[in-house]
């Protein structure tokens, strides 16, 4: 038997609080309290703060290079993000529960209706549950991969990668035992925080992709207003002041969750959009500066660097197929296509702009 919206509603209700007791932030939860979990959770954090921290002191004062650490903080964003989300769930565990709770009476009251609201409702979820589907099938991948990779590395190719780019003090990676150590909080925090950001995400999503039911709501109202409408004599013109007085309360009603979200995920939003623009912009930096020499560079050092008209035709001869190999060599690309570069980077950031106007174009 195929479930109704609201029995999919709930399952999505449930799938929020399942990911949350992982983090120990089950806000949905009447009588929530903080517990061990909640803990736990914090540690894990500040570990994870207090790690990379040190591991930039380390990068800088003691072995000197810099870039080793931007690539330390390339990843410090899902920290902020994952302290942000949690700190406003549990400070703001009210608004939260207020939030799901009326969309759950929403989908309760509106599915004994007639079949245009059943519509809206089946519409509503429908593409809550596209959207948190691609989430979840992103954060299993992305999280999934780091575990993975770790252990393709190890066994198959014999080198020691570790999922996050943070050292701990006083254990050392290049021994066995320390790269266990360092690789199990790794995976610690790592899991915790995919949960925990799932949920948090999944909570916000849920919200926003269920904004426009209250618009069709509304049109369904206003439609069941014209009907009585068509049929004008004073007893119907009674119906149609309690028609409009219920149209004015649910607008009221949308009012009151529109103003809910923005004022309860106004920082989350602003710290998940500066943290994934600048990891994204530290990444594109540190794979431009460090870890791909430009091929003009060398080109010029064999130009410069060397007194070449000094050496036999010989030796000349041998320099210039170092000239011509490093011509036709390829740099860092996207795809195998398009060069990764400032330019490139300039590009992509315009085509993510103009991709995000025209989906909110197509939306409206």
């Amino acid at each position: 038997m195929a479930k109704t919206a609201l029995q999919r509603f709930e399952f999505t209700r449930r799938v929020i609080r399942i990911c949350s007791r992982f983090v120990g932030a089950d806000v949905l939860n009447e009588n929530y309290r903080p517990n061990i979990l909640t803990v736990l959770a914090y540690v894990c954090l500040c570990v994870y703060f207090y790690c990379t921290g040190y591991t930039v002191y380390k990068n800088i004062y003691i072995d000197g290079r810099w870039t080793d650490m931007l690539k330390t903080l390339c990843m410090i964003s899902s920290g902020l993000q994952g302290y942000s989300k949690i700190t406003n769930a549990i400070l703001n565990k009210v608004p939260i529960r207020y939030l799901v709770n009326d969309l759950h009476s929403i989908y309760k009251e509106y599915s004994d209706k007639h079949f245009e609201y059943r519509k809206c409702l089946s519409k509503s979820m429908n593409t809550t549950d596209k959207s948190i589907r691609i989430l979840g099938i992103i954060y299993v991948i992305a999280t999934s991969s780091l575990i993975i990779m770790v252990f393709v590395y190890r066994f198959a190719f014999h080198q020691r990668i570790y999922v996050l780019q943070f050292e701990m003090p006083h254990v050392d990676v290049n021994t066995e035992h320390g790269y266990l150590i360092t690789n199990w909080v790794h995976f610690t925090c790592i899991s915790l925080g995919a949960f925990g950001n799932y949920a948090a995400d999944l909570a916000l999503l849920t919200c926003i992709s269920n904004a426009p039911l209250y618009k069709d709501i509304l049109k369904c109202k206003f439609h069941d207003l014209n009907e009585v409408l068509k049929r004008a004599d004073a007893e119907q013109m009674k119906r149609c002041h309690m028609h409009l007085k219920d149209i004015f309360q649910f607008h009221q009603r949308y009012i009151k969750f529109v103003d809910t979200v923005r004022e309860n995920y106004f920082w989350v939003i602003a710290v998940e959009m500066f943290t994934v623009a600048f990891s994204i912009a530290l990444t594109l930096f540190c794979l431009i500066l460090g870890t791909w020499p430009n091929n003009d560079n060398i080109i010029e050092s064999c130009y410069t660097e060397v007194i070449w008209y000094q050496l036999t035709p010989r030796d000349r001869k041998m320099l210039q197929t170092m000239l011509m190999m490093t011509q036709n060599s390829e740099g860092l690309t996207i795809g195998s296509v398009i060069p990764l570069t400032m330019d490139t980077g300039l590009q992509w950031t315009k085509t993510i702009y103009s991709m995000t106007i025209m989906l909110i174009n197509f939306l409206d």
